[in-house]
């Protein structure tokens, strides 16, 4: 009688722990997946070589990469020593229908942002997380500045 309740005893250990097993072997798979279904995004910044908005835009954007497990692509243009560079940012502004006010001029995916401040940061975050998510994101700009 008594091999029978141990027999009994270790099916229920060894189911238990097969179970335990499989959900942790599903958690995990999961988390990966949440992890990487992110795509990576281009953020365009234009800015000016001293300008102090820029630096702090641009200081954000490479922490909030961080956050975001470097998912972002940000490409830099020098508008105030590059005659080159200041002709692609108002040829980008001019495809997308804004009127520039200066520096820091910010693109990600088909939104725009004009100057930084902490409340511009956040609708930036907002922007790139949103073209995170998208299966077939675009990148809008690089044919505008690469077009001949």
């Amino acid at each position: 009688m008594k091999k029978i309740k141990m027999d009994r005893k270790k099916k229920i250990i060894i189911i238990t722990a097969i179970i335990v097993v499989v959900l942790l072997a599903s958690l995990v798979f999961i988390l990966f997946m949440n992890k990487n279904r992110y795509h990576e995004v281009n953020v365009y910044l234009f800015s000016g070589e001293t300008c102090p908005v820029c630096k702090r835009a641009r200081t954000y954007l490479e922490e909030l990469d961080e956050e975001l497990d470097d998912k972002i692509n940000l490409i830099e243009y020098e508008v105030w020593n590059s005659e080159e560079n200041q002709a692609n940012m108002q040829k980008v502004a001019k495809e997308f229908g804004d009127t520039l006010s200066g520096v820091p001029y910010i693109i990600v995916g088909e939104e725009t942002f004009n100057g930084f401040s902490d409340v511009i940061g956040l609708r930036i975050k907002d922007a790139i997380e949103s073209e995170m998510e998208k299966r077939n994101s675009q990148d809008l700009v690089a044919p505008m500045i690469n077009a001949e």
